[in-house]
């Protein structure tokens, strides 16, 4: 089975579109937890992990930079363009007629300003402009240490080691860069780029993993499985138990804490570790089954549209109880996205493959 098709990933992305809905909705306030794994995921996948080694040098043609940029647009653009119509002549969540704040239709559409939820994707779409950038250096790095002919193995752990500098790096730089910052909610903020580079520097230390998997014996193989596997799940288990209504019940001094918020780096590095380790677990794997099943591999197909649109829906449902209020917002929303993706995303995804291709 290609590691592409491991729906266990969709099964995350199930558990953080849910953390986020269940936080705006009032309960567990993990919503910022919920975002950290969606960056981790960003920045996993746009290494192309599964790919042969050496597809950076690709960037070294113009053309790829059209290609990537092609493909991320028409992934995000429409369906997103969708949401913001409806939302603006359906539920007046946007202003079509306002040119200058956060309610702006047309401001949100470009991504130059961010109303409430949205800063999130205003986030990621910066991140996909800067990403073939980023690649790029890989690439330039690595013709650089071709010349000290390093195996496979010694060139993705010098490169491992490059993106948690550039990590380390971009959280201390950025935040003193307020020309780079981005605007949504009211105030300026900086891109959170050293995020989505974590999830990068995971894409590459799931290459080194896969190199040195033939040397280790079948028996050692099983048990790092079940040790990865216990991780994963208690990666899972402390979304829930690390949310402030559990953590005040032990310590009043809990109340508002939000760890997602708190420890956002920590977090995502948590995050990047369950998503490769999730990539190895073999496909009879009781946990990648668990998290690969249909249903959460519905809900993390359709994700995308059901961040975008869920915050949107629920203002209209406010006199209903937080309960119910989460069980029809969540419920309309799938439903929603799922006629988008099956109707707009996917058969846009496939003809653009086709025209690539």
């Amino acid at each position: 089975m290609k590691q592409s098709k491991n729906n266990a990933i969709q099964g995350l992305r199930f558990w953080a579109i849910t953390l986020i809905i269940l936080s705006h909705c009032g309960f567990l306030s993990q919503g910022g937890l919920g975002n950290n794994i969606f960056f981790a995921m960003s920045g996993f996948f746009v290494c192309q992990p599964f790919i042969q080694d050496d597809y950076e040098f690709r960037y070294f043609a113009p053309k790829e930079f059209g290609r990537y940029y092609i493909k991320r647009l028409v992934r995000i653009i429409p369906a997103c363009w969708l949401c913001m119509f409806f939302a603006t002549w359906g539920l007046a969540f946007f202003d079509f007629r306002d040119f200058r704040s956060d309610n702006s239709l047309l401001l949100n559409m470009f991504f130059i300003k961010s109303k409430n939820h949205l800063w999130f994707l205003q986030q990621e779409i910066f991140f996909y402009l800067v990403a073939p950038f980023v690649i790029l250096i890989i690439a330039v790095f690595k013709k650089l240490l071709g010349k000290l002919q390093l195996n496979a193995l010694q060139m993705n752990v010098a490169v491992f080691v490059l993106l948690n500098l550039l990590v380390f790096v971009s959280y201390q730089l950025l935040p003193m860069a307020p020309a780079l910052f981005l605007s949504g909610n009211g105030y300026p903020s900086p891109l959170r780029l050293w995020l989505f580079i974590v999830g990068m520097a995971f894409a590459y230390l799931l290459r080194i993993v896969k190199l040195i998997a033939p040397t280790v014996s079948d028996g050692a193989s099983h048990t790092l499985e079940w040790v990865g596997s216990i991780y994963v799940v208690i990666c899972l288990a402390l979304t829930i138990i690390s949310s402030d209504q559990v953590l005040s019940l032990l310590d009043s001094k809990f109340t508002g804490f939000h760890v997602g918020w708190e420890y956002p780096v920590l977090i995502t590095y948590m995050a990047g570790g369950a998503i490769m380790i999730l990539c190895l677990l073999s496909e009879d794997n009781i946990l990648r089954r668990f998290l690969g099943n249909r249903l959460f591999t519905l809900i993390g197909n359709v994700s995308f549209s059901m961040y975008l649109l869920h915050f949107m829906l629920m203002l209209h449902f406010t006199q209903l109880s937080a309960y119910r209020v989460f069980l029809v917002v969540y419920l309309l929303s799938l439903a929603m996205s799922m006629a988008i993706y099956t109707y707009v995303e996917q058969p846009l995804i496939n003809k653009t493959k086709e025209f690539l291709n």
